[in-house]
């Protein structure tokens, strides 16, 4: 699949999802800019990719606001967005315990940063060649999780997509929302070791365990992200769910 000609910005690049997603794109031929509040593993994987590294903290207006300008004066222009960053906290906490606190800071970087990032990086996309954003919701959005923050905070993120896959198409646009399955990355090892904790069981067992028994690769979902956004994914709509 060729993404040559292709100027796409992961944001949350450094880690995970989106650290896969940067270096196949890049791989791939795509020009490719990875936005991050963790700079040094952002720098990196920027290295890695022969891309660009730009720092962002996606739960700041001016902050998003300043990559996107960054991007308008050294590129011109987005062919995609692919958003990934992303937190999970309040695993295992009961409903009467949830602190507020918590519920904001998860919405404030899954669903704020979200629309955000697509706000302020439209423009560039507008100028782009079959331009697409990709959010990144989950399972826990229609299922059980193990935070109420994160459930409600991926919720947000596939309503706004949905909106957003309406609303843009018409200016040629096109909006999907991924929905991982359970994925073998820091924050998801760190659910199962603080799960296992609370059983009073070992948590490097339950990591192994959880690995062997079907947790699936980050860079198998940077396959399919790489798929979205290229020019062969434009007739799809919609939710996309993976492994």
């Amino acid at each position: 699949m060729n993404l040559q000609g292709k100027t796409i910005l992961v944001v949350g690049g450094a880690t995970g999802i989106g650290q896969a997603t940067a270096l196949l794109c890049a791989e791939r031929g795509a020009a490719v800019i990875v936005a991050d509040f963790n700079e040094a593993e952002g720098k990196a994987t920027a290295e890695a990719a022969g891309g660009t590294f730009l720092p962002v903290d996606v739960t700041d207006e001016a902050s998003v606001k300043a990559l996107c300008a960054n991007i308008a004066r050294s590129h011109s222009k987005l062919d995609a967005l692919v958003q990934t960053a992303g937190i999970l906290k309040g695993a295992y906490v009961n409903l009467e315990d949830f602190e507020l606190a918590t519920l904001r800071q998860v919405l404030d970087v899954n669903t704020i940063g979200s629309f955000l990032c697509a706000k302020y990086a439209k423009p560039l996309l507008q100028k782009g060649d079959k331009p697409a954003i990709i959010l990144i919701s989950s399972p826990a959005a229609y299922g059980v999780s193990s935070s109420y923050a994160y459930a409600v905070s991926k919720g947000g993120v596939s309503a706004l997509g949905t909106t957003m896959a309406g609303k843009l198409a018409p200016e040629g646009i096109r909006v999907n929302v991924l929905f991982p399955g359970g994925i073998n990355t820091f924050m998801k090892r760190s659910v199962i070791e603080e799960d296992a904790v609370r059983k009073g069981q070992d948590p490097q067992a339950a990591v192994e365990a959880a690995q062997s028994s079907g947790l699936g690769e980050p860079m198998g979902v940077a396959k399919v992200l790489a798929f979205l956004v290229s020019d062969e994914a434009d007739y799809v709509r919609g939710s996309v769910n993976t492994r």
